[in-house]
């Protein structure tokens, strides 16, 4: 005869059902937390394009104060003082990808106005638009993408 207690060393370990219980809460606790965590990154990267993108627009209307034009180059010569990046004050991220400024005029007052667009390089972010001949604001036109633009 097996005494209680040689039955009990026997039974050291999980059941099925418990290990199949851990697992099916594992499951679900990554289901929410998976989809919160692209969210939360998919935001940080939305704000780093659009903090460039702020930078880059008040640099462009600060360099329109002090030259009477607009620049068309973000980086502008090397070592020069004239890049709208160093006038912002942005490190140039690697990971946001800055459309090509296009230099307009208003048709209705001729005043000088630029475009450009700025977008972090992850599949899904948002572009951001910006046109100063129409409005003379920053605003922001966003068009959700499935790939990455450049």
């Amino acid at each position: 005869m097996i005494s209680s207690l040689q039955q009990n060393k026997k039974r050291q370990g999980f059941t099925l059902i418990e290990l199949l219980v851990v697992v099916t809460i594992i499951g679900i606790l990554s289901s929410i937390a998976v989809p919160q965590y692209a969210r939360y990154r998919k935001g940080a990267q939305d704000n780093a394009a659009q903090a460039a993108y702020h930078a880059i627009a008040m640099a462009q209307e600060a360099y329109f104060t002090q030259r009477n034009h607009y620049s068309t180059e973000y980086s502008g010569a090397s070592g020069s003082t004239q890049s709208l990046v160093l006038q912002a004050g942005l490190v140039r991220d690697q990971n946001i990808s800055y459309g090509a400024i296009t230099l307009t005029t208003n048709g209705n007052t001729g005043m000088p106005g630029f475009v450009f667009d700025v977008q972090h390089a992850a599949p899904g972010t948002t572009r951001y638009h910006y046109d100063s001949a129409s409005s003379r604001t920053v605003t922001t036109n966003t068009v959700s993408l499935t790939q990455a633009w450049s």
